[in-house]
């Protein structure tokens, strides 16, 4: 079954606190100062609404299922260090407070309440000066954390498939990640896939070039599901000559092995999933091996 990790972002406030400096980038991050604010008041506030016909207010978490287990993990730092509070609280059809959980680490995992019908996530002020906001994201807790990373290498997909592996760089939507067990079906080839988060400031060809070495897979596949990863493709080819890189073919390169022709739009600017074009990605794999078998 597949499963989704939502992400949700800095909302747009209509007044904010007295010294209050904020700075939203293109990457949807925010910078926030201020010296006079103090403890115990919020910062930022996200809700879920039971009902849009009644409220006509759009929900800005997601819907939660009864007594499920979840985990929320939000991406920030902030000045002093454990000055941010992140409270969670969940609430009944009366709109009466059930419960609720208040967390300084990075993570919570917490289960809905039976009598829940909406909740609430704040950020909260414990002497805060400075905070760098990048996003909050809720999935299902047994979802490995390595899901909750700008870079998530997933678990390796029919690892006893024969031939080298097939390491897929897939570039995540704006608004969920998601896992990519459907591949399964491709039952012939090893499938790597990494997904990389459209806020990730990290440098990508490395951290992958290390997992290329520890897993001895050196003479791997690396297929670029998007021109917009190409550069890493292209990157890891400089340093790993043995490796293949397979690349969409909107970008003519010396470093490029082969390429395939791209159909589906090709853009982070947008909210949507893009699904890669997983049957003429796979077509190729199967040519490269059949060449190579």
């Amino acid at each position: 079954m597949q499963q989704f990790v939502n992400e949700g972002y800095w909302e747009q406030a209509n007044a904010y606190y007295a010294g209050s400096k904020i700075k939203i980038h293109d990457d949807y991050s925010v910078d926030f100062h201020n010296s006079l604010m103090s403890s115990g008041n919020s910062l930022m506030t996200w809700t879920s609404i039971n009902s849009y016909q009644s409220t006509k207010i759009v929900p800005q978490l997601p819907m939660l299922r009864n007594n499920h287990k979840y985990r929320l993990s939000v991406i920030a730092s902030a000045t002093p260090t454990y000055s941010l509070i992140n409270r969670l609280t969940f609430f009944d059809a009366q709109d009466r407070e059930i419960s609720h959980y208040e967390f300084q680490k990075r993570s919570l995992e917490f289960t809905y309440p039976n009598n829940a019908v909406q909740y609430r996530l704040e950020l909260i002020s414990n002497g805060l000066i400075d905070l760098h906001f990048k996003r909050f994201e809720i999935c299902d807790a047994a979802l490995s954390v390595n899901a909750n990373e700008d870079l998530w290498v997933h678990s390796m997909i029919n690892e006893e498939a024969k031939g080298i592996p097939n390491v897929l760089l897939i570039a995540d939507g704006k608004r969920v990640k998601k896992t990519q067990g459907h591949l399964k079906q491709y039952s012939q080839f090893k499938v790597q896939p990494i997904s990389i988060a459209w806020q990730s400031s990290l440098d990508i060809a490395p951290a992958i070039k290390q997992w290329l070495i520890t897993n001895r897979s050196l003479n791997a596949n690396v297929i670029s599901t998007t021109p917009l990863l190409n550069r890493v493709a292209f990157n890891l080819k400089m340093e790993l000559p043995t490796i293949k890189s397979i690349v969409p073919n909107q970008e003519a390169s010396d470093l490029a092995d082969v390429t395939y022709p791209l159909i589906a739009p090709t853009f982070w600017s947008s909210t949507n999933l893009i699904e890669p074009d997983w049957p003429i990605i796979f077509s190729v794999i199967r040519k490269i091996n059949s060449e190579e078998g």
